[in-house]
């Protein structure tokens, strides 16, 4: 039931990503729930993205250098050597030019930020995990979540979905303090930059379905 139960990020590179790919994620996906069917674990390993998303924290709450950190990574284990320099530049212009933490103080509050979005017409749960919480200038917050995929880049409309979700999935925090970023496109999407337009549960739930016929038809092949 894996695309019954997804990461946000996951669910909008489904949503969007191409046939070849969307039908290449989800067989792998099916592979993996009839192993641990079988008797095997569905695990892959753990988080690829997972070290990095750590290292970003401690970069800006002032605890380490990311771009000394990711070459420590990379030294650690070469599956990082693509991708993690490619993740730390678009962090670091993200962080640097556009969302302007660089010569601010930034607080990173201890308990990172989860909440789920249950799409009731479906019976699925879109988890939204490990999310950054900051306070800067100890006047206002941020809450920034990760988008990794490197295809597909995401749209206007991709990041009006991810604020949907987030808004909806952590509704005991200000909807004004989320943020969805793309590091590999070095964008970033708010609720000031991408407002929302009121038709994103409609087009989120319209696309999940669409999503989840096509995993329930490739699965009984």
């Amino acid at each position: 039931m894996s695309v019954l139960d997804i990461p946000l990020r996951k669910a909008l590179q489904l949503f969007y990503a191409n046939e070849r790919l969307r039908r290449s994620v989800l067989k792998d996906d099916i592979r993996l729930d009839h192993k641990k069917e079988a008797g095997g674990t569905r695990s892959q390993g753990g988080d690829f993205y997972l070290p990095f998303w750590t290292d970003v924290k401690m970069h800006i709450a002032g605890d380490g250098d990311l771009a000394q950190m990711t070459i420590a990574r990379v030294s650690s284990n070469q599956n990082f050597k693509r991708l993690y320099p490619l993740l730390k530049d678009g962090v670091l212009e993200l962080l640097n030019a556009k969302l302007r933490w660089s010569n601010e103080p930034v607080e990173i509050i201890p308990q990172s930020v989860h909440g789920n979005l249950k799409i009731n017409e479906l019976n699925a749960t879109v988890r939204i995990r490990d999310a950054l919480h900051a306070r800067v200038r100890g006047k206002y917050t941020r809450v920034v979540y990760p988008y990794f995929s490197e295809e597909p880049g995401l749209s206007d409309e991709a990041g009006r979905l991810g604020l949907w979700a987030m808004q909806n999935a952590l509704p005991n925090l200000n909807p004004s303090d989320m943020r969805l970023i793309d590091p590999l496109r070095r964008v970033f999407f708010s609720p000031e930059t991408t407002p929302l337009r009121g038709d994103e549960e409609a087009i989120f739930v319209d696309r999940y379905t669409t999503l989840a016929s096509e995993w329930e038809r490739i699965r009984r092949e």
